[in-house]
C-alpha cells in the first residue's frame, strides 16, 4: 500500500474516533434524560373544590402537573385544612387531610434524598400550596450531563484542532514525498548535473530533509564516479596502449625482417618481455583493486599485534632507505603490545606503498621519518602512524583528489603508474575502519597520517 494511502487511512481514523465518541456521549445523554419521558400512572382526576378555577382551568393545571418529568414529583394541597388535592408522591395520598407540621416533618425526614420547593399558585387562589421535589440523584445526573456537555465541547474542539493539524502535517508529508519522488526520478534518469535542493530553514528540517540531503550526496558521488569512470577509461587506454604498442612494434619488426642482427633481436625480445611484465603488473593491480572493494575482506581480519607490525615496518624502512641513499629516522613510542584485527598482508602493503612514494619524491640524503605513538582519550584510543618526507611536496590543488582512483597529481605525471596506489591504500584503511589523511607543503615535504583505533 502506498504511503499516501496509509496516511489517508490514519487521518480518517484519527478524525473518526473523536467523532464517534462525541456521538456516543450525545446518544447516551439523550437516552438517560428524564425530559424524554412523560409522567404516567398518576392518580385519577378528582372533583376538587377550587372555587376560583373553572373546570377547564383545573384540567389544564392537572394536565400540567402530570406532564412534569418523572423525577419531579408534586403535591397540591389546600392550606385552610391541608387537604391533599393532587399528589404524585406515593407516601402522600390524594384526599388525605394533614397539617402543617406533618408536611414539614415529612419533607425534613426525606431531605437527604430529595430537594423540596414550596410555592403558591396565584391563579388557583391564595389558599393553594404547590410542593415539588426532585431527587438529589437527578440533580447529580444533571451535573453529570453538564460535565458530559463540557467534555463534548472539548472533544469537538480537539477534533477540529486535530483536523487542522492533520491537514497541515499531511500537506508537509505529501510535499516531502513528492520532492523525494521527483529527486529519485531525476537520479534514475541520469540527470546528475541538476542539484537537488532543499530550500527550507533550519527550523523546518525533518527526516525528509535528511533524505533529500542524502540524495544530493548520492548525486554528487554518482557525478564523481562518472568523472572517475571517464578518467579510468582515458588512463587505462593510455597506460595499456603504450606497452602493447611497443610489443606489437618490435614483434612486427622481427617478423618483417627489419631487425635481423642477433644482438638486436635479443635486445628487442628483452624489451618485449619487460613490457609484457609491465602489462601483467597493470592488470594484476587492477584486479587487486577490484578485490579490495569486496566486503569479504572484512570477514578475514584476524586479531594480531599491530605494535609488532609497525616495528618490523620501521626496520624495513631503515634498510630500504640505506639502499636508496635516504636518511631514514624512526621514532616508535608504543609502550605495550596492542592487538587489533587486521589483514597483515594488506596493511604491510599499504605501509610499503606510502614509503615507496616517499622514496620516489625525495632525493639522495633527504630525510624520511617513520613515527608512531599512542593517543588516548575517554571515547577512543588510537595509534598514530606518520610517514614524513622532506621531498618536493604536493600541489594544494591535488590534495583533495590524492586518494581518488586513477588521479595522477602534477608531480606524478612523469612517473610510471596508473594512479591507483594511494586509492588502494585508502580502500584498505576504510576496510579496516582506520583513517588516513595527508598534509603537504610545496618544496617542504609531505606527511601521511594513519589513525588506528583500539
Amino acid at each position: 500500500m502506498k504511503i499516501k494511502n496509509q496516511f489517508f487511512i490514519l487521518a480518517f481514523l484519527i478524525i473518526s474516533i473523536p467523532i464517534l465518541c462525541s456521538a456516543f456521549i450525545i446518544i447516551h445523554t439523550y437516552i438517560h434524560s428524564p425530559n424524554r419521558y412523560l409522567l404516567t400512572g398518576s392518580a385519577p382526576r378528582q372533583k376538587i373544590d377550587l372555587p376560583l378555577l373553572s373546570d377547564e382551568d383545573f384540567y389544564n393545571l392537572e394536565t400540567s402537573l402530570k406532564l412534569l418529568p418523572r423525577d419531579v414529583q408534586a403535591v397540591l394541597c389546600r392550606t385552610t385544612d391541608y387537604k391533599i388535592l393532587f399528589s404524585s408522591i406515593p407516601e402522600i395520598k390524594v384526599g388525605h387531610y394533614s397539617d402543617k407540621n406533618e408536611i414539614w416533618n415529612f419533607a425534613s425526614q426525606t431531605s437527604d434524598k430529595y430537594f423540596y420547593q414550596f410555592s403558591k399558585i396565584p391563579s388557583a387562589g391564595p389558599d393553594v400550596l404547590l410542593i415539588t421535589r426532585l431527587s438529589l440523584e437527578r440533580i447529580n445526573s444533571e451535573k453529570k450531563t453538564k460535565t458530559y456537555l463540557k467534555i463534548l465541547l472539548a472533544v469537538i474542539l480537539i477534533t477540529i484542532s486535530s483536523l487542522v493539524l492533520i491537514l497541515f502535517i499531511s500537506k508537509a508529508i505529501f510535499d516531502g514525498l513528492n520532492k523525494i519522488e521527483h529527486s529519485s526520478t531525476q537520479l534514475a534518469e541520469g540527470q546528475l548535473n541538476k542539484p537537488i535542493t532543499t530550500d527550507i530553514s533550519d527550523s523546518q528540517k525533518n527526516e525528509f530533509t535528511s533524505i533529500m540531503n542524502s540524495l544530493e550526496k548520492m548525486r554528487c558521488e554518482l557525478l564523481e564516479m562518472q568523472a572517475s569512470k571517464n578518467r579510468f577509461i582515458t588512463s587505462i587506454s593510455h597506460d595499456l596502449r603504450t606497452p602493447v604498442a611497443v610489443i606489437k612494434g618490435y614483434t612486427e619488426a622481427i617478423i618483417d625482417g627489419v631487425i635481423t642482427d642477433t644482438e638486436e633481436i635479443k635486445n628487442s625480445m628483452e624489451l618485449i618481455q619487460k613490457k609484457s611484465a609491465q602489462l601483467e603488473e597493470m592488470i594484476e593491480t587492477l584486479l587487486n583493486f577490484i578485490k579490495l572493494n569486496n566486503a569479504e575482506i572484512k570477514e578475514k581480519l584476524i586479531p594480531n599485534s599491530i605494535t609488532k607490525l609497525i616495528k618490523n615496518f620501521s626496520k624495513y624502512a631503515v634498510i630500504t632507505g640505506k639502499i636508496f641513499k635516504r636518511n631514514v629516522k624512526t621514532d616508535i613510542q608504543l609502550s605495550k603490545d596492542i592487538v587489533v584485527p587486521f589483514n597483515e598482508q594488506l596493511i604491510h602493503r599499504s605501509f610499503e606503498n606510502l614509503f615507496s612514494n616517499a622514496l620516489r619524491y625525495t632525493k639522495e640524503n633527504d630525510l624520511i621519518e617513520v613515527i608512531a605513538f599512542q593517543e588516548e582519550s575517554e571515547k577512543q584510543n588510537h595509534i598514530i602512524l606518520q610517514i614524513k618526507d622532506s621531498g618536493i611536496g604536493i600541489d594544494k590543488k591535488d590534495l583533495d583528489h590524492i586518494f581518488d582512483i586513477f588521479y595522477r597529481g602534477t608531480n606524478s605525471r612523469k612517473e610510471e603508474g596508473m594512479g591507483i596506489g594511494l586509492s588502494v591504500v585508502k580502500s584498505i584503511m576504510d576496510t579496516h575502519g582506520w583513517s588516513i589523511s595527508v598534509s603537504s607543503q610545496k618544496k617542504k615535504g609531505t606527511c601521511f597520517t594513519i589513525k588506528i583505533p583500539y
